[in-house]
């Protein structure tokens, strides 16, 4: 292999090519090599992958030929200087695919930065290292193999409600050949009778009815951010974002605040007899609470206080790790406060999620989304028990409340522990695979380039059995970038452009035209008839699990690999409970069993076991 420098410096290099041939597997480049370059171990000692650091002073370009246009992974090592903040980057034909914001060390440490770039046949490939580094170890090439999908069509929530099964099985169909569009709403327009509580017009002192909007600007397609969406667009969103802002906290009972959460309810019902799909998030307002940001560390603050109420206006105190009996999160304490507060939030949003269930509306369900990154109060503890508060939000929703018309989003985030871009994306917040139908991330930039490397990190340490959106976005994606990269995101979804949030600004009306008449992206004209969509898939065969009997609160979760017949005894051998019930995860509410010591008996065909449960 031919290695030759078109410019350099003899000790400080200021800018050198590496000239290599054309690549068709991985191959490492080690920087060390440059000719007519004087290399040095910048730690003596230190053993590195080719023995040697070559110093630079601003970066190191390698040209890089070869075979086949299409995405390839890139790696580089290089060395921080102790005592400094250095964003070192790596930069592919001019476009940043990986930086790395490192903060001042005690000693001169060394970093892996990786990212992923569009290479292109036929012309050299620029790719520069370095940009704050003191050394650059060597850059690895690495053509990306096409990914091919195994995502289940039907929803985790086990027996689905019909119109659940159908948005999932239609987005399973699409993904990789269509993405939907969506857009978020913020603020609303709707009426509402503040003497008797409700939505609708009220009326003044005399008895006469008074509306305080006009009712097209009530509905879903005349609030402002859908209207303002059309305007640019020429088409409506074929996904609606509503939130549970609202919903719980100091405010939630009463007055605008119960309105604001009721019109939501209200309009996803509406989107959904339009043929569009409803999404909801929820920015968690606990208890009494009327923030849900935190400050650097959250409850670990030491200028927080105890409690939810009385927090200061922009920063939340509140500790849902006290839910918990360990620092582990393993194990739930159903007498906390916490608990409790928790536990009423979770039924308040599932009352507004069951009436939805009640009317056939099916919901793209994003709780504690954004997860590693710390800005809300469920993201400032560990992963752990984040993830031990999502199966609580999970398990109390669908097993305790019954709710069968969700399909759960959980949302990865950059952790500011590893990073700031898409590189810091961590996998340790995941919940598991067996309560998540979508991966979603928020990615907020000025340009539309597909976002490949947010999407192909995902895939890289998450798999290939989920689908794959943009749960939050500024400036859209082109549809373009989308399929030459093949990030094939199932939707994205704008956030608002009320509440100051313009972020309908950070994309030209021609370029709204041009996605939205793309048959490429779905708007709300192009989504299916939903009583023609068939379930004629076969659910794929889930691994058999073994009797499991866990205790949550005051109630007990139950999975039963066979219908079997569960009676519950005290130690005095009298029978409070027994009743008949069908394989899967049952649920048996204990809340008038006093606290004791039980026996639990499992009979069916082939079972028969006993164990013993203590109430607390």
């Amino acid at each position: 292999m031919t290695v030759w420098v078109s410019s350099f410096k003899k000790t400080f290099l200021s800018c050198a090519v590496l000239g290599v041939a054309a690549l068709t597997h991985a191959t490492i480049y080690e920087a060390e090599d440059l000719k007519g370059v004087n290399a040095a171990d910048i730690v003596e000692g230190k053993e590195y992958s080719g023995g040697k650091y070559l110093k630079v002073s601003d970066t190191l370009t390698f040209k890089i030929d070869v075979e086949e246009t299409g995405m390839y992974s890139l790696e580089t090592q290089v060395r921080i200087k102790q005592y400094a903040w250095f964003d070192s980057k790596i930069i592919a034909n001019e476009n940043v695919v990986a930086s790395l914001l490192t903060k001042p060390r005690e000693a001169d440490s060394n970093y892996v930065i990786k990212g992923i770039a569009k290479l292109k046949k036929g012309s050299p490939n620029l790719i520069k290292v370095g940009n704050g580094s003191i050394g650059v170890d060597y850059l690895k090439v690495e053509k990306m193999p096409d990914v091919k999908y195994e995502i289940d069509p039907e929803p985790v929530t086990p027996n689905s409600t019909v119109e659940a099964r159908k948005v999932k099985k239609f987005l399973v169909d699409n993904f990789g050949k269509k993405t939907l569009s969506g857009m978020m709403i913020s603020d609303q327009v709707f009426n509402y009778d503040y003497a008797e509580e409700k939505l609708g017009c009220g009326k003044d002192s005399l008895g006469k009815v008074n509306c305080e909007h006009n009712e097209d600007s009530t509905k879903w397609k005349g609030q402002i951010d859908i209207a303002e969406f059309y305007k640019r667009s020429g088409k409506y969103p074929a996904i609606g974002g509503f939130d549970f802002l609202m919903g719980t906290g100091k405010s939630s009972g009463s007055g605008w605040f119960r309105g604001y959460t009721l019109n939501m309810v209200k309009m996803a019902e509406e989107l959904w007899g339009l043929g569009g799909i409803p999404t909801f998030a929820w920015h968690w307002k606990v208890g009494q609470d009327s923030v849900f940001y935190t400050k650097e560390k959250g409850f670990n603050n030491a200028g927080c206080t105890e409690g939810v109420a009385g927090t200061s206006k922009d920063n939340t105190c509140f500790n849902y790790t006290k839910a918990f009996k360990n620092e582990q999160c393993s194990e739930i304490d159903s007498t906390s406060e916490v608990f409790k507060l928790l536990i009423n939030d979770i039924d308040t949003v599932s009352s507004y999620l069951k009436t939805l269930q009640d009317q056939k509306v099916p919901v793209i369900w994003r709780p504690l989304h954004e997860a590693a990154g710390g800005w809300f109060w469920w993201g400032t503890a560990s992963s752990k028990c984040y993830t031990q508060l999502y199966r609580l939000v999970y398990n109390r929703m669908v097993k305790v409340n019954g709710l069968k018309n969700l399909i759960w989003t959980w949302n990865i985030n950059t952790d500011p522990a590893i990073g700031y871009d898409y590189s810091a994306l961590n996998k340790d917040w995941y919940p598991g695979d067996d309560i998540v139908d979508i991966i979603g991330v928020d990615v907020y930039v000025d340009h539309h380039g597909s976002l490949v490397n947010y999407y192909n990190k995902i895939v890289e340490d998450m798999g290939t059995k989920k689908l794959i959106a943009l749960t939050e976005n500024g400036a859209i994606p082109d549809i373009d970038s989308i399929a030459e990269d093949k990030s094939h995101w199932s939707f994205w979804m704008t956030w608002s452009q009320t509440w100051s949030g313009n972020f309908l600004d950070k994309t030209s009306d021609e370029l709204w035209k041009k996605n939205l008449s793309d048959e490429r992206v779905l708007g709300l004209d192009e989504m299916p008839k939903w009583d023609e969509i068939t379930l004629d898939f076969k659910p794929v065969k889930m691994q058999t699990r073994a009797l499991e009997i866990l205790q949550i609160g005051k109630s007990l979760e139950i999975h039963l690999p066979q219908n079997a017949r569960i009676t519950i005894f005290n130690l005095y051998g009298k029978q409070i409970y027994s009743n008949f019930l069908n394989a899967g995860t049952q649920i048996i509410d204990l809340q008038n069993i006093p606290h004791g010591t039980y026996l639990i008996k499992t009979k069916g065909l082939s079972l028969s076991t006993t164990q013993k449960v203590v109430l607390h």
